[in-house]
């Protein structure tokens, strides 16, 4: 999470509406297709707020490698 917040310069948002899904390891690049945001009723999940924060976002490697590295972590 922190990897994305600081080098990509994510927002907290978009970072929690992730899904693996959205993430393509081979073109090391990520979706940013919808946000989670808390309000007084809960979690929502929409999409962002303007059309240009929908975007494909390119991965270093250093990234690549965490987030594989934590997706083997949560399939432990």
């Amino acid at each position: 999470m922190f990897s994305l917040a600081i080098y990509i310069g994510m927002r907290r948002g978009e970072i929690l509406g992730l899904r693996w899904g959205d993430i393509d390891f081979e073109k090391k690049e990520l979706k940013v297709i919808q946000t989670a945001n808390w309000t007084r009723d809960g979690l929502v999940i929409q999409r962002p707020k303007t059309n240009d924060s929908i975007r494909r976002v390119k991965l270093f490697q250093n990234i690549i490698d965490d987030l594989k590295e934590r997706y083997k972590q949560i399939e432990a």
